[in-house]
């Protein structure tokens, strides 16, 4: 397998590939295809797919694994026909007579049927054989295209050699790809574990492959956006090591596709520390992870017991009155003992910040002022009741993730006295 980063990591390169190979194509150099390669179910196409709607591209996935033969990647062949291009023109006598304004176009016999008003052509005799243009090639789009070539090594032999032109200059015959257009490729690991094809030499130097590992922090971030509920978030978060980690005989109970489909089927489940729910939730949770020894079912009734599922959601802890919001915090961060729990509170904390960058993307008109507001109302529970909520090393964690995007509108909160204090 590659050498691996982060998937934090790896969107900022996915960006860089894709603003140098508009600048690659301008100076008529062929774009470079890049894949990222990484254990299943860890989110490698959904994180491109993400690029694409930040960016306002379009976005075309063509899922190899499901393609039977390499017409449906490539277009099926067709017959093209040499021909000699006139245009009607008419004369001074009143008739009409033809002039040539091309001596050589291949059309084929859907074109030739179909004639343009005002041209003749006029055939050559030569003919040759070419490729139809495939259903899933897109056209031209202005802010560009990506096409994500999905779970390229398990594809058949014959479509892998297919690929290799397209990627290396992202034509095939009498086709091409629009302009500024970037092919991704997402790879299991040819580890011995996957089903997979192994690449020779000229296929893997067609593209630059770059290793993925799954990052709890980018999930997170995700599961907030995609409007994952909020209890599974806090699930994932607390237990995400034993969760998503192998043990020594390589099995791991899921991972990071299998849990979403498994936050989405209970859902719907209101009171989880009931008995029956509880009950209900193990045995839906068979149907979704391999766990012969019984340790998810263990995780998640600690997790009840442990009323983690009730943590306050951030966007109570973002709008909701500050007398309310301020008792929950202190009530959930300090144990019975009044012991502060720094594994809580890194949880609210990255849940809040995640919370306020998918707000700031969602258009949401409540103004940033009312972030700055929260925050300040957060130093001052412990500056006036001293109670912290947030230790300085997740305060600093904080305001560097919410000041990372939106800079124009969250930049602002750096020069406000009471919060660059916190940061020095």
């Amino acid at each position: 397998m590659a050498t691996t980063i982060s998937m934090g990591e790896v969107k900022s390169l996915l960006n860089y590939f894709i603003d140098n190979n508009v600048k690659l194509q301008e100076k008529g150099v062929a774009p470079i295809a890049v894949g990222i390669e990484g254990s299943a179910g860890i989110g490698k196409t959904s994180i491109i797919q993400q690029i694409a709607a930040e960016r306002g591209m379009q976005c075309v996935k063509v899922s190899l694994h499901e393609m039977e033969e390499a017409g449906d990647l490539i277009g099926f062949p067709l017959k093209e026909y040499e021909c000699q291009v006139f245009k009607k023109v008419k004369k001074e006598d009143g008739t009409v007579g033809l002039q040539k304004i091309k001596d050589s176009a291949w059309l084929n016999e859907k074109q030739l049927d179909s004639p343009v008003a005002g041209l003749v052509f006029k055939q050559t005799g030569k003919t040759r054989m070419n490729y139809a243009k495939p259903a899933w090639v897109p056209e031209y789009d202005e802010n560009g295209t990506i096409v994500i070539l999905d779970d390229y090594v398990r594809a058949n032999p014959q479509l892998l050699q297919a690929c290799m032109e397209l990627m290396l200059t992202q034509k095939y015959g009498s086709w091409a790809l629009p302009d500024k257009t970037t092919i991704f490729l997402t790879n299991n690991p040819d580890d011995g574990t996957n089903n997979v094809s192994s690449l020779d030499e000229a296929q893997a130097t067609r593209f630059m492959n770059f290793g993925v590992d799954f990052d709890l922090d980018s999930f997170a971030r995700w599961a907030e956006e995609a409007g994952i509920d909020g209890r599974c978030i806090n699930f994932v978060m607390s237990y995400s090591g034993e969760l998503f980690s192998a043990d020594d005989e390589g099995n791991r109970i899921c991972n990071p596709r299998s849990f979403v489909m498994f936050a989405n089927s209970i859902s719907g489940v209101k009171d989880w520390d009931n008995a029956d729910s509880l009950s209900f939730i193990n045995m839906i949770a068979k149907g979704c992870f391999k766990d012969e020894q019984g340790r998810f079912g263990k995780m998640f009734t600690s997790f009840i017991r442990n009323k983690m599922h009730l943590l306050i959601q951030p966007k109570e802890m973002l709008t909701g009155s500050w007398d309310k919001t301020r008792d929950k915090l202190i009530a959930t961060v300090y144990d019975a003992n009044g012991q502060y729990r720094p594994d809580i509170a890194s949880i609210l904390e990255r849940r809040f910040a995640n919370y306020v960058l998918t707000w700031l993307k969602s258009g949401d008109k409540t103004p940033i002022a009312a972030v700055k507001s929260r925050i300040i109302d957060f130093i001052d529970c412990e500056q006036k009741a001293g109670k912290k909520i947030f230790s300085k090393d997740l305060f600093y964690d904080m305001v560097k993730k919410i000041t990372s995007e939106k800079k124009g509108q969250t930049g602002a909160l750096l020069y406000e006295p009471k919060i660059a204090n916190m940061l020095l």
